[in-house]
C-alpha cells in the first residue's frame, strides 16, 4: 500500500475506543470522557493531557490526527503496532513511540503493549493499544497533587509516563531473577527435561526485552537534549534521569543473561554427573558379577570328572564364596571411595 495508509495491524480489539481529556494547572484540575470523533483543542493556558485507549478505530486516529495536525507518516507509525522504539522531531510536536511489556511470572508470557505519545505546545496525546490503563498511577498523582507534575507542564507529563513505562521493566527484571534463582535450585535437586524447557523460554523471554529497551535507550537520549518550545530546559534533568535507568535495565538484563548462560552450563554439568553416576553404579555391578560369572561358568562346563563336583555340600559352598567375593569386592569400593 502507498505511504500514509493508514491500516491497523495490531491484534488487540477494544471494543470501544475512547479518549479521556484531563486538564490541569497547580490549582484545579478536570477530567472527561469522550466516545466518539468529539475531540475539542483546549483553549485554557491549563496542561492538557488527551489520552486514546484502542487504536483499531482507524476513524478515530484519523480525525486526532487532523484535529492536532499529527504527520500522516506518524499516524502510520501508531497503527502500526509491530513498530520498534523511535523518535521524531516535527515542527508542531515531537512523536515518541515505546513499548510497555507485563510479564506473568508463572507463565513466563510476556505482553508488549505499544504507546505513542505526541508532545505539542501545551498539550500531549498519548496513544495505548489496549484499553487496559498503564497510567492509572499517574492519573492517581494527578488528581492528588503528589509530586511536580501539577505545577509543571506537558514535557514533564511526557516524563513521567515513560518513567512509568521504564519502572515496569525493573519489575520484570525483579520477577525474572527470583525465577532464575528459583530454577537454578531446581536443577540442582534435579535437572530434568522442564529445567531445560524453562532456560530455552527464559532466553527468548530476554531477546524480547531487548530488543523492546535497547532502542528506547537512543530514543531517550536524543529526548535529553531536546531544548526549546516543547520541552523546558528543567526538565531535561529528569530526562536524563530516564537515560540512566535504562542503562541500568541494559545492564541488569545482561547480567540476568550472563546469569541464564551459567545456569546452562550447570544444566550441562548436573547431566554429566547424573550420567557419570549411572556409569558408575553400572561398573561397579559389573565388576562384582565378573569374578561370580566365572564361578559360575567353570561349574557349569560339561565334564564328568570336576574337583569339588560330587561334594554334598558343594552348592552351598559356591554360594558362600560367591557372596564373600562380592562383599570383600563393595568393602573395598568403599575405602577408595568409589561407592
Amino acid at each position: 500500500m502507498p505511504p500514509e495508509t493508514l491500516v491497523y495491524t495490531g491484534e488487540m480489539q477494544v471494543e470501544n475506543p475512547d479518549v479521556t481529556i484531563m486538564h490541569y494547572n497547580d490549582v484545579t484540575i478536570s477530567e472527561k470522557l469522550l466516545r466518539g470523533l468529539d475531540c475539542p483543542l483546549s483553549t485554557s493556558d491549563m496542561t492538557t493531557w488527551y489520552d486514546v485507549r484502542g487504536l483499531n478505530d482507524v476513524k478515530l486516529i484519523e480525525h486526532i490526527g487532523q484535529t492536532f495536525h499529527i504527520h500522516p507518516l506518524a499516524l502510520e507509525d501508531i497503527l502500526h503496532t509491530s513498530q520498534r522504539p523511535k523518535w521524531e522531531d516535527y515542527h508542531n510536536g515531537i512523536f515518541l513511540v515505546a513499548r510497555a511489556l507485563r510479564l506473568n511470572d508463572k507463565t513466563l508470557e510476556l505482553v508488549m503493549e505499544q504507546v505513542s505519545l505526541f508532545l505539542g505546545a501545551g498539550f500531549i496525546v498519548t496513544f495505548q493499544e489496549d484499553e487496559h490503563d498503564l497510567f492509572h498511577a499517574v492519573r492517581e498523582r494527578l488528581h492528588r497533587a503528589q509530586g511536580k507534575v501539577r505545577q509543571k507542564k506537558a514535557d514533564y507529563l511526557t516524563y513521567t509516563l515513560l518513567d512509568t513505562i521504564i519502572d515496569d521493566y525493573f519489575l520484570i527484571l525483579d520477577k525474572t531473577e527470583e525465577v532464575i534463582e528459583n530454577l537454578e535450585e531446581q536443577i540442582l535437586r534435579d535437572a530434568n527435561k522442564t529445567s531445560r524447557n524453562k532456560i530455552y523460554q527464559l532466553k527468548r523471554l530476554f531477546s524480547d526485552i531487548r530488543r523492546a529497551v535497547l532502542p528506547l535507550r537512543d530514543v531517550i537520549g536524543r529526548f535529553s537534549r531536546e531544548e526549546g518550545v516543547f520541552v523546558e530546559h528543567s526538565t531535561n534533568l529528569f530526562i536524563r534521569d530516564l537515560h540512566d535507568h535504562l542503562t541500568q535495565v541494559i545492564e541488569g538484563l545482561d547480567n540476568q543473561r550472563d546469569m541464564l548462560s551459567n545456569l546452562h552450563e550447570l544444566y550441562n554439568s548436573e547431566l554429566s554427573n547424573k550420567s557419570n553416576h549411572v556409569m558408575k553404579v553400572l561398573t561397579i555391578v559389573s565388576a562384582i558379577f565378573i569374578p561370580l560369572t566365572f564361578i559360575v561358568g567353570v561349574y557349569g562346563t560339561n565334564f564328568d570328572v570336576l574337583p569339588e563336583l560330587h561334594y554334598k555340600n558343594s552348592y552351598f559352598v559356591m554360594w558362600i564364596v560367591m557372596v564373600l567375593i562380592a562383599a570383600l569386592q563393595l568393602i573395598y569400593f568403599r575405602k577408595k571411595k568409589w561407592l
